[in-house]
């Protein structure tokens, strides 16, 4: 159980957003933030890698999506974000820029450089599609590519009304997962593969908040 604020790289958890990792309990910024955060850096990607990845943070995807002229972010961004080959975006339904707390859904968007592609991935019936191809329109300008359809993908559904973040984790994790068995074939790249679901080896929505409750429990219990 999470007693303090625990800060993790660029990203932080406090107590109640722990709390949020319980079941039937909706993901917020932070707790989306803080696994993609250590996602990188304790994963074995290198350098070499054939697949380059990129993990948008939410708080940047819901900046890239409703600024005005999303160009205007391009310097203030990583540099990797522009070599990378797949970039993982979390997508929130929450457009409002006066306020901090919002939203109520989240959904997957994947890009693929090599084929100008997005990918959509939704738990509750394409619900955030919409704000999917909002936020495709404002990154393509971002990249400088041509905009190019969303295609949607297969996805597990949630069943109830707060997994939805769980969902893009475990999704996310799993394609990471294989982007880094990936470094170690010397076969081409096939990014459908990497970017399909794999429903039977999918952690459900219950595992996968109770391996985020054990990282955050280690990561206190080592300071």
């Amino acid at each position: 159980m999470l007693t303090a604020t625990l800060y993790y790289k660029d990203a932080m958890l406090t107590p109640a957003d722990y709390y949020l990792l319980y079941d039937d309990r909706w993901l917020n910024d932070q707790c989306v933030d803080f696994y993609l955060e250590y996602l990188e850096y304790n994963s074995s990607v290198k350098e070499e890698s054939k697949v380059k990845p990129y993990l948008l943070r939410a708080s940047m995807s819901f900046l890239i999506a409703n600024i005005e002229d999303a160009k205007y972010l391009s310097k203030a961004l990583p540099k990797q974000i522009f070599s990378s080959d797949i970039i993982f975006i979390p997508v929130n339904n929450k457009q409002s820029l006066e306020s901090y707390i919002g939203g109520s859904h989240w959904s997957l968007l994947v890009y693929v450089k090599e084929n100008n592609k997005f990918l959509y991935y939704d738990s509750a019936n394409d619900m955030n599609f919409d704000i999917a191809n909002k936020f495709a329109d404002k990154i393509s300008g971002v990249l400088e590519v041509k905009r190019n359809d969303i295609v949607i993908v297969n996805t597990p559904q949630q069943k109830n009304g707060s997994d939805c973040g769980v969902f893009v984790l475990s999704i996310t994790d799993q394609f990471y997962q294989r982007i880094i068995e990936s470094q170690s074939n010397s076969d081409q790249v096939d990014f459908e593969k990497i970017l399909e679901v794999d429903v039977q080896n999918l952690l459900s929505p219950s595992n996968m908040r109770k391996k985020i409750r054990n990282l955050v429990n280690e990561l206190e219990y080592s300071k």
